[in-house]
């Protein structure tokens, strides 16, 4: 098992945003993260890239505890995270934007070696088939673009535990379908990809398996094959859900 997340606890103020979460995901298996907006998921995966620090609970990598004092520590442990709203330098180009902060360096000097940077994103872009352009300005990117770089950037750090924030959000139908394209590829090669999102349909198509929060709690583990968006809905909310309304 890649990664396990057991008994995750987070309180802020007046809100128990997690409350004994435990989720796990292997090696390139997809696991669909689903619940409601302040559901919770966005706090885990916060505290999985070490933006948070729990209250309680353990992070466990390949049978190893990590507690992470900032997100260079995750990082470093494999982790990547595609936040819902990227994390780009506008005026900068490809290449300088995924490399920033992972520059490669030659000679005693550290001189900064930007063709081998750039090189590999060449490399990275054709081996996961995301069509990247390394020279291209962030600014004049379209958005689903401009996601792919983030998903370059994660891969660039040799992150093999990869987290996707409701990827879908700011995308086109069709950009969606390019982006699962990307994420079956990734787990092919032995990525594990956690797929946050409140998005029933989307879940069904592009998971292994599907966890399901709600008020912060984990009320179910699923197969796309066991469940259908009725199914999931009722798990989200806690009732049955009229999906379909007759006028």
């Amino acid at each position: 098992m890649r990664l396990r997340l057991r008994d995750i606890t987070k309180q802020f103020p007046g809100v128990l945003a997690n409350d004994h979460v435990s989720i796990e995901v292997d090696r390139g298996e997809i696991l669909a993260l689903l619940g409601e907006n302040g559901a919770g998921k966005s706090t885990l995966m916060n505290i999985l890239s070490g933006l948070y620090r729990p209250d309680g609970g353990e992070i466990i990598i390949d049978e190893e505890p990590h507690k992470f004092r900032d997100p260079a520590e995750a990082i470093a442990a494999g982790i990547g995270m595609v936040h819902q709203h990227f994390m780009l330098v506008p005026i900068f180009d490809v290449t300088d934007s995924v490399t920033l902060g992972s520059e490669v360096t030659k000679g005693p000097l550290g001189v900064l070696d930007r063709p081998a940077g750039r090189a590999r994103i060449v490399e990275l872009s054709e081996k996961y088939g995301l069509d990247v352009d390394p020279d291209a300005m962030i600014e004049d990117l379209p958005v689903g673009v401009r996601q792919r770089v983030e998903i370059l950037k994660a891969l660039y750090r040799h992150s093999d535990i990869l987290v996707l924030d409701e990827p879908s959000a700011v995308l086109t139908p069709s950009e969606t379908d390019e982006l699962f394209v990307i994420i079956r590829s990734l787990a092919k090669a032995g990525t594990a990809v956690i797929f946050i999102s409140h998005k029933l349909n989307e879940v069904l198509e592009i998971a292994d398996r599907i966890t399901v929060l709600r008020n912060g709690k984990v009320v179910g583990t699923v197969t796309p094959a066991e469940t259908d968006q009725a199914g999931l809905a009722e798990m989200m909310v806690g009732r049955e859900v009229q999906l379909s309304v007759e006028r």
